[in-house]
């Protein structure tokens, strides 16, 4: 199926294009429900059947706990999490347990997708007296909200132990807890309300240790960045380098453009490493959260938006610095279809996730990890028949499985394989004696009906289908960034652009008030709890993409309104800088949090925004310009202790810092084809393309743009021919109308 046929008009009611059975249903006929069978979260739905009494976070658990004078035990999770199911099964489900919680606790259950304020807060204070964190959360606090006692995953002896304790010392000294609680509290706080340091940062300095860092844990072997497990974390890594390599590559010092090589290099060892990885689900397309082994072959397996998303933007942007790389083409082409499969809602938004866990066959009744992706030798053979061999030798696969015991600590991957290359096309067609177009059609054939197999025998792993605004704005991204770069497939760049746009329609019809131009977070049969910094920074990210992609106005006119509703919710005026988490009585501490993590920070998407806002909408420069600054003053001490873990923010500083690219193509849309395409040919970091259509000036835009107004007056006698000025520091040079001097000026 070509991608082009999955882009098609948008239909209503609201429904998932698999059949599934109601979570909620599946439950009623094994147990009694309890309260979150009223939910909308599908993370909380797979609890709706736990005998522990939970709450959903909100103030009728508040006022239990303060009315009965009991501690609170938060859980926090996500419903592809592995462990989180781990725990669940082992304790959440057992009746002593759930006996134990529900006699001493107020027990709370939070999708940390949906609620990332609460994750993050609780979070801070796990990663601050374990030293670690992850997921799921386990967090004590007393009914003031105020933390004592955190940990992740518990096994079942250990995690009573644990609730006996903490509810003998609530029970002989609950003062103990509520003292340590607020201290905790007063802590964050006062490390959230550090003043701003100075915003004069060497942003070049920043750089290079950003660039050394990630060279010393750089895994020359396997790709990546120090050891097992591995993450792709595209924020923290290839993002970066992508952006270094890309502004040093012409520098005329040859230290610098050697760095530049190596940086670009490592970008795409990385993901090339990670394509050929188990990681990758070569069958359908898409990739797992993280690898558990430092080779990237056995993965956990749930699939999540934001890393198809991440890795589509990092694939196309390295393509363009490395034009001769065919596997990063083909891996944003079949993440887009991937997506476009699996993951879109039939009205254009993107679901969440779909679970590392899955009944092996129909019939089944216990799930196991990675069922659906693994297959043995003998299920090969079957399948496959005398291309057995050939698609064997090349995808590792082993008669009695390819997965490491030390990595498959619950043995349910014994005698399993996970799919990898193993070896090269080329190698394989060596190996048989035969033409590589020949073994490529082969493996082609063999993947195809491996997954017309699995899709037939085996059933889906759980799909999470909520549609978050954040997660959807990096697809956006993603997809807008792909139509610009693989403008040369006509077919692909217009369904890339197609999925972008039905998303983004999506969003504006379900998750965004055009009265008040506030967004909520997520949607599953209706609008869930009021947007997050992050949701904002993603999309108005995915807007400007998108605006650059189509010439559409609408898309920069709605991102320059969302950007004035971030500024009046999450910008601090007093301090500088954006709280990561919308206000809520029930957030005890709003932080400032810039970290890089497995998605980029809302602080450093902002930050690039403003940057790319203050020539979308030059009017308001000043003011965008200011509040960029007042990003990095707030950040500025963490700058300059660890600036490794704010990669995506050094990355904006220093295209920002080289001067951004203003690029304004007048012409009617469609019509500087060749012009265009020589803009969509480079990766230039901080670029901001214009587009000015004679026939259909943008109006809207022009109110506040002052160089659009300028060219708006002067269209009358410019002849109608189609034209691009390169505008630096706010100053545009002459129109530019052939393409090879605008290739030299760009490249």
């Amino acid at each position: 199926m070509s991608l082009s046929s999955l882009c098609t008009p948008l239909r209503s009611p609201l429904a998932s294009t698999r059949p599934r059975l109601s979570p909620v249903a599946a439950m009623a006929s094994r147990r009694s429900l309890n309260r979150l069978a009223q939910s909308r979260s599908p993370y909380l739905l797979q609890h709706a059947d736990n005998p522990v009494d939970w709450f959903e976070w909100g103030t009728d658990a508040f006022n239990k706990a303060k009315q009965e004078n009991k501690p609170i035990f938060l859980s926090v999770g996500y419903s592809a999490c592995h462990w989180c199911h781990v725990l669940a099964h082992e304790s959440f489900e057992d009746n002593l347990t759930a006996k134990l919680m529900n006699e001493h606790y107020v027990n709370i259950k939070v999708d940390r997708e949906e609620r990332p304020d609460v994750d993050r807060l609780y979070m801070l204070f796990l990663q601050a007296t374990t030293g670690g964190g992850g997921w799921p959360m386990s967090v004590w606090l007393t009914p003031e909200l105020h933390p004592f006692f955190a940990g992740t995953y518990f096994p079942p002896g250990r995690f009573r132990q644990i609730l006996h304790k903490l509810a003998e010392v609530w029970e002989e000294d609950p003062e103990r807890c509520v003292t340590a609680g607020k201290q905790v509290i007063e802590q964050l706080r006062t490390v959230s309300n550090i003043s701003s340091g100075s915003s004069a940062v060497s942003v070049p300095e920043l750089a290079s240790s950003v660039y050394e860092y990630l060279d010393k844990r750089f895994d020359t072997v396997h790709g990546g960045f120090g050891g097992a497990p591995k993450f792709p974390q595209p924020a923290q890594t290839v993002h970066f380098l992508t952006r270094f390599a890309a502004l040093n590559m012409r520098a005329e010092d040859s230290t610098t453009k050697q760095q530049a090589e190596h940086a670009r290099d490592m970008a795409v060892q990385t993901l090339t490493h990670i394509y050929r990885g188990g990681i990758r689900d070569a069958v359908g397309g898409g990739f797992a959260r993280y690898s558990v082994d430092e080779r990237w072959h056995v993965p956990h397996f749930e699939k999540m938006l934001y890393d198809q998303a991440q890795l589509l933007m990092a694939a196309v942007e390295l393509s363009l610095l490395v034009p001769h790389a065919p596997t990063l083409r083909r891996m944003a082409t079949e993440i887009i279809a991937y997506v476009a499969r699996d993951l879109r809602s039939p009205e254009g938004g993107f679901y969440s996730a779909e679970d590392a866990d899955s009944l092996p066959a129909h019939g089944s009744t216990v799930k196991k990890e990675g069922a659906f992706y693994v297959w043995t030798a003998q299920e090969l053979d079957t399948v496959l028949g005398a291309d057995a061999p050939l698609f064997r030798f090349h995808f590792g696969v082993e008669e009695h499985g390819n997965c490491d015991p030390q990595h498959d600590i619950q043995g349910e991957l014994r005698g399993q394989n996970v799919l990898y290359t193993a070896h090269s096309t080329e190698d394989t067609a060596a190996e048989f004696g035969r033409a590589v177009d020949d073994v490529e059609r082969t493996l082609a054939c063999c993947l195809d009906r491996l997954r017309e197999r699995r899709d037939a025998e085996r059933p889906r792993p759980h799909l999470d289908d909520k549609i978050l605004t954040g997660w959807n704005g990096l697809m956006i991204s993603g997809l807008a960034r792909a139509s610009e770069a693989l403008h040369a497939d006509a077919g692909q760049a217009a369904a890339a652009l197609c999925f972008a746009e039905d998303a983004a329609a999506f969003i504006k019809e379900h998750l965004y008030d055009a009265t008040t131009g506030e967004l909520r977070r997520s949607y599953r049969h209706g609008p869930g709890p009021q947007g997050q910094a992050d949701d904002y920074a993603f999309l108005i990210q995915g807007l400007l993409d998108l605006y650059e992609a189509s010439a559409k106005e609408e898309y920069a006119v709605w991102a320059v309104r969302l950007q004035a509703t971030q500024d009046a919710l999450f910008y601090d005026a007093q301090g500088g800088g954006y709280f990561a988490s919308a206000p809520d009585a029930h957030i005890l501490v709003r932080v400032k949090d810039a970290q890089d993590g497995a998605e980029p920070s809302a602080a450093s998407v902002t930050l690039a925004n403003l940057q790319r806002l203050a020539h979308v909408a030059e009017d308001r420069r000043a003011a965008y310009g200011a509040q960029a600054r007042s990003v990095l003053a707030a950040h500025a001490q963490l700058l300059g202790a660890a600036p490794f873990v704010l990669g995506t923010m050094v990355g904006a500083a220093l295209g920002a810092q080289r001067g951004g690219t203003q690029l304004v193509v007048t012409g009617p849309r469609g019509g500087a084809g060749p012009l265009v395409d020589v803009v969509r040919g480079a990766f230039v970091p901080g670029r901001v393309l214009v587009h000015l259509d004679p026939a259909r000036p943008p109006s809207e835009l022009a109110k506040v743009n002052a160089t659009l107004r300028g060219l708006i007056g002067g269209l009358a006698g410019d002849g109608g021919r189609a034209s691009v000025r390169v505008c630096e520091g706010f100053r545009c040079g002459l129109p530019i109308e052939d393409a090879e001097e605008l290739r030299a000026v760009l490249y």
